[in-house]
């Protein structure tokens, strides 16, 4: 295995730190929303008032609802800066694109095991993935996809050496930093079940062991401090059941809008019970309105691939227009990019049925859809999974010669999905747009 890597690479590593930090520092964006949450939670863990959202509940802790937040991970990390250098927003800016230049290298990486044959590929990739607008625009906000995407792509690199037997250590790294992507967004235990499944298929033992004990200590520790405190059993975070029932009901519409109800019940209700009415109602949902229930999947589903959900419409770009409106073309032009590409180079590999490391990621892959159609779908919740279209993307552009029918294909299916979406939610897309050349 080549350890050393063309200079192209961290060249481009580089100018990724450097544009994502000056946008950061150009907008100067404040915590809101989700980011004002996880920033509280993590100046109060710094702080010593324990993992509470409210530092007025530190001393009743279980009636505090930051275990609704996703998380714990990104919290503790936004602890452990403020710790160190104090409540100093900029320096999160500057770790993040410290983050988002090493996960560069980590996407080149993993295409260089995939195609030793054609180190360009690796580079096209990572040129792919780091200078995606959306990426770039996230990094100076106090959201956890950063973070994620960098475990995720660790977790990734590791399990990919680790299922070619290269180093007996890698199972039990894995699992290790499996761990850490499962604290800070529990749909990275899907790929972790399904790395586990591998080696239990070949009945390799000791490698499920190592890959397991990491988690066991590290998750189970938490689980079950947290579910303790609560009186109901939470293993990461407390936002599942509640976003499945948001997600999920006969007025859902696929992303993030909350009924009256659910909104009462989450400003009304204990964490228990909570858990309790959101399930409930997930499972009277799904009995009582079936069809409306899979046809609400199928929405989503073109939610996700949809073209015309570019990431622009940030509460900081507002008062920039003309920013805005060159986000959204970027935005627009770079996920059509990734999807048409990504998903093309996705089903060529396919049809070669490569070795195991790229049925490997290939699960991985599609596990990034999977985990969140069926809950909700925000233009967000689409960024995992743009690290793994880059480099399908770059493996079918450098193709020769270039399969056009996969091409047509991928292209085909999206302009399916964007047509459904464009159909369904033509109010609410005329909305934005009208928004958009407000000025």
């Amino acid at each position: 295995m080549k350890t050393a890597f063309p200079r192209f690479v961290p060249v481009v590593a580089v100018i990724v730190v450097l544009i994502s930090g000056a946008y950061s520092f150009y907008h100067h964006d404040r915590p809101r929303i989700d980011a004002l949450g996880y920033d509280q939670i993590g100046w109060n863990l710094a702080r010593g008032l324990g993992y509470v959202e409210d530092e007025s509940n530190a001393a009743t802790p279980e009636k505090d609802f930051a275990i609704n937040r996703v998380g714990p991970g990104y919290e503790f990390f936004l602890a452990g800066v403020y710790t160190v250098f104090g409540h100093k927003i900029w320096v999160v800016w500057m770790l993040h694109a410290l983050l988002r230049g090493v996960s560069v290298v980590l996407v080149f990486l993993i295409s260089r095991l995939l195609f030793s044959q054609n180190e360009k590929i690796g580079i096209v990739a990572a040129i792919l993935f780091g200078f995606v607008p959306d990426l770039i625009v996230v990094n100076g906000l106090l959201l956890t996809e950063t973070l994620f995407i960098f475990l995720l792509l660790l977790v990734t690199y590791i399990s990919l050496v680790a299922v070619r037997g290269q180093s007996r250590s890698m199972p039990a790294l894995a699992g290790l930093f499996f761990a850490f992507a499962i604290m800070t967004r529990p749909i990275a235990i899907l790929p972790f079940l399904a790395f586990i499944a591998l080696f239990i298929w070949r009945k390799n033992w000791k490698e499920v062991l190592l890959s397991v004990l990491f988690p066991l200590i590290i998750i189970g520790t938490w689980s079950s401090f947290v579910s303790r405190r609560y009186s109901t059993f939470i293993l990461t975070t407390g936002v599942g059941t509640y976003d499945l029932w948001v997600g999920n009901n006969i007025d859902a519409k696929g992303g993030f809008e909350k009924t009256a109800e659910q909104l009462e019940a989450r400003h009304s209700l204990s964490v228990a019970e909570l858990d309790t009415i959101s399930r409930s109602k997930y499972v009277a949902f799904i009995t009582s309105h079936p069809l409306r229930f899979l046809e609400l999947q199928w929405r989503k589903t073109a939610l996700y691939f949809s073209l015309i959900r570019p990431g622009g419409y940030w509460i900081h770009l507002m008062a920039h227009p003309f920013e805005r409106l060159l986000t959204l073309y970027a935005s627009a032009f770079w996920t059509a990019a990734l999807f048409i590409f990504g998903l093309a180079g996705a089903w060529v590999l396919y049809r070669k049925r490569n070795d195991i490391s790229w049925y490997l990621l290939a699960v991985f892959a599609l596990l990034q859809p999977l985990a969140v159609i069926p809950i909700i779908v925000e233009t967000r919740y689409r960024y995992p999974f743009f690290p793994f279209l880059a480099v399908f993307a770059a493996y079918f552009l450098l193709l020769r010669p270039i399969m056009r029918g996969a091409f047509f294909g991928a292209l085909a299916v999206i302009i399916i999905f964007t047509g459904y979406d464009a159909i369904y939610n033509a109010s609410e897309i005329a909305s934005k747009i009208m928004s958009v050349f407000a000025f």
